[in-house]
């Protein structure tokens, strides 16, 4: 039985199981190289017929977009693929006579009634259809499509379906029309308990706030999570009072916002006029974490289910996720990784296994390697590609772990691409930077040479499973190796990851690193904790600014052609950079 699962609009993806396994995972963004790609995933579902599983052997796609998001794709861009993310303007803060109307009930059930007419009678879904058979090749009674929160719920079951009973929360900025979902999933059976429509959406507060900070709106949230820290809860109290004014959690568990869309970019534009970026950062951060822990606690005690998962790009907020994992009334937790509109695809793929095929068990997913592959003979056509050895002087060394090991051990900083990709937002060894994490010099390092991050951003630590007792508090608890979760770090993590912790709060946003999951990545780390003592490295993301992470080695030679890098583990390859051209 092979189940298609497919996201498209932000953050395009495809995702693949086969016989109760998930077998591929891979984002649009890592072939066409648009960053958070917005768009219909072509060349990924291309690299699945051509290599994985043809067309004709695909039993069913489950898509989990409905016909607006085709509608808005068709509309903005012809199904032509762009990046993610959205700033405001001037002209962003007018409002119209369609945004007062839909301030009130009447209003939004118009708007309702609307979209409905759109899609029933002007012929929108009967063209939905028949351009989603013909960009899956299949015929349209193998599709199917599923609504977004659904989606979303539904990544979380492979791991929590051994519980007895799970709460399964959905938040993020909108889909389908919610931007929050509460779910039973008990018995093989998931029942919606409670939703929010969009008006009421958090995640619009946190983008729209992260846009009118000058960064870009559903992509740059990280940076304000990571520069709350920076602020002191008394001056920023007074904003903090006003934000709760405008959205609050009800005593019967659901979202209410007082403004929406285009007001609610004035309301905040407003309240901010004059306001420090930290204090900012640090009241929409408070307020984030505040309302879910109470949304989370409220629904808890209602059906006194304390295991708990979190889906939806809203948990991509570690620090929220923090505050959840803390909450006495949270027996289990599980925090879907890199929880945005990526995993929809694996929700997707994970609903259509379960509703046909036949009682067929499904695989937990443990680690993430889902994506593309290369072998040495790739590389090395890699290098006579881009003439690499004209700039690099490349060897073969009979251990590269260990030779990637020696290298971080003097303090160099090397990039590694091997094996296979990462599925989702966050590097987990085999397309990464690597350093020394004792040596906080070398966040300057990798910001001014390499990445261009932010000052304020903090770097993450991939640390043994064996040494997370060394680093991380409460790890026993809490199983991290997704790096979708903070912890508060223990005196040896700041000395031997001081560069890798957020230097703040001291908190740590861990990988763990499991032998059997990643046995290369586990060795070298091995052989860098002999030479140093230290059993975990900082790893960050193999990208250039605002391009995604790399996914071929032509990609990784190019981002080493285009940075301050020296050295790149290549597969089985090491280059270094000629001292002509460093």
């Amino acid at each position: 039985m092979n189940i298609l699962g497919v996201h498209y609009g932000h953050n395009a993806t495809v995702c693949l199981i086969q016989d109760g396994r998930v077998t591929f995972c891979q984002s649009e963004e890592r072939l066409n190289r648009i960053k958070n790609c917005v768009g219909f995933p072509t060349q990924t579902l291309d690299h699945v017929h051509r290599h994985l599983v043809p067309p004709q052997a695909i039993d069913h796609a489950i898509v989990y977009q409905r016909s607006p998001a085709f509608y808005r794709l068709l509309k903005k861009a012809r199904f032509q693929p762009y990046g993610g993310g959205f700033s405001l303007g001037s002209r962003d803060l007018r409002g119209t006579w369609k945004d007062a109307l839909y301030q009130t009930e009447a209003g939004w059930a118009f708007k309702q009634a609307k979209d409905g007419f759109r899609e029933r009678w002007r012929g929108q879904e009967r063209q939905m259809w028949a351009w989603l058979s013909a960009s899956l090749r299949m015929d349209p009674g193998r599709v199917e499509c599923l609504d977004h929160h659904l989606a979303h719920a539904y990544s979380a079951v492979p791991n929590v379906q051994a519980w007895d009973r799970t709460l399964v929360f959905t938040l993020d900025a909108e889909g389908d029309g919610k931007c929050a979902t509460v779910n039973l999933y008990a018995d093989g059976r998931m029942r919606v308990l409670s939703t929010a429509d969009s008006r009421h959406s958090l995640g619009h507060y946190y983008s729209f706030t992260t846009a009118l900070l000058g960064m870009k709106g559903s992509e740059h949230e990280f940076k304000v999570m990571g520069m709350a820290p920076y602020a002191r809860p008394r001056y920023y109290q007074g904003l903090l009072d006003e934000l709760r004014r405008l959205l609050e959690v009800t005593a019967d568990g659901r979202w209410r916002s007082r403004a929406w869309f285009t007001p609610l970019v004035r309301r905040l534009h407003g309240l901010y006029s004059c306001q420090r970026f930290d204090n900012i950062a640090g009241a929409i951060q408070e307020l984030t974490e505040e309302l879910t822990v109470r949304w989370i606690r409220h629904w808890i005690e209602r059906t006194a289910c304390r295991n708990v998962a979190l889906a939806g790009g809203v948990f991509m907020n570690v620090k929220a996720c923090q505050r959840i994992a803390a909450l006495p009334d949270v027996e289990r937790l599980f925090v879907v990784p890199s929880a945005g509109d990526e995993t929809t695809a694996l929700g997707a793929a994970v609903w259509g296994h379960l509703h046909y095929a036949g009682g067929q068990p499904l695989e937990p997913v443990r680690e993430l390697y889902l994506g593309m592959a290369f072998s040495d003979a790739d590389a090395e056509h890699a290098f006579a590609e881009t003439r690499a050895a004209e700039r690099y002087e490349i060897t073969r060394p009979a251990n590269v772990n260990r030779a990637v090991a020696e290298l971080l051990a003097t303090n160099m900083i090397v990039a590694r691409c091997s094996g296979r990709m990462e599925f989702g937002a966050r590097a987990l060894g085999n397309r990464s930077i690597l350093a020394n994490a004792s040596d906080f010099a070398n966040v300057n390092t990798i910001n001014e040479a390499i990445k261009c991050r932010d000052f304020w951003m903090p770097f993450t630590p991939s640390i043994l499973e064996e040494d997370m007792g060394r680093y991380v508090r409460d790890h026993d608890r809490i199983f991290a190796p997704y790096m979708c979760i903070t912890f508060d770090s223990l005196p040896e993590a700041r000395r031997d990851l001081r560069a890798a912790i957020h230097p703040r709060d001291l908190t740590v946003r861990p990988q763990c690193v499991v032998r059997d999951w990643n046995p290369a990545y586990h060795e070298l780390i091995s052989h860098f904790k002999e030479m140093t003592g230290a059993g975990g490295i900082l790893n960050t993301s193999f990208n250039l600014h605002g391009e995604p992470n790399v996914c071929s080695p032509q990609d990784a030679i190019r981002t080493l052609d285009n940075s301050g890098l020296t050295h790149l583990a290549l597969g089985g390859f090491l280059l270094r950079k000629r001292a002509t051209t460093i």
